[in-house]
């Protein structure tokens, strides 16, 4: 059973690419998640990592830069991995992507960009 989530994101952090020895890419970027305010009127605010196959990955990094937002549409699954230092298990949740769509930035508003 798999868990999909859809949600808008804000690029936290710089999208990077990575080519794998047969030439898959994967994008990594890091979507912060508003979720309104405290009970002291402060905001909460909450991140995933999100990774992006094959040709999206390219036109993600291309096309998307820190502080653009987007909606994501993908499955949520969790990573699992040793700490190269202590060997401790460690794990995180991430979105693997199978649906994006860029929104329209708000100093132009002027993106010509559909979903993929």
């Amino acid at each position: 059973m798999s868990l999909f989530a859809t949600g808008i994101v804000r690029i936290i952090t710089q999208p990077t690419i990575r080519t794998f020895d047969n030439g898959t890419q994967v994008a990594n970027l890091f979507g912060g998640i508003g979720e309104g305010k405290d009970k002291n009127g402060e905001y909460i605010n909450n991140g995933i990592d999100c990774e992006i196959w094959g040709k999206s990955a390219e036109l993600i990094c291309d096309k998307c830069k820190k502080g653009d937002s987007i909606q994501v549409t993908g499955t949520i699954r969790r990573q699992e991995w040793a700490d190269k230092q202590t060997g401790e298990k460690r794990s995180k949740h991430i979105i693997s992507v199978s649906r994006f769509e860029f929104l329209p930035r708000a100093a132009n508003n002027t993106n010509e960009l559909d979903a993929f």
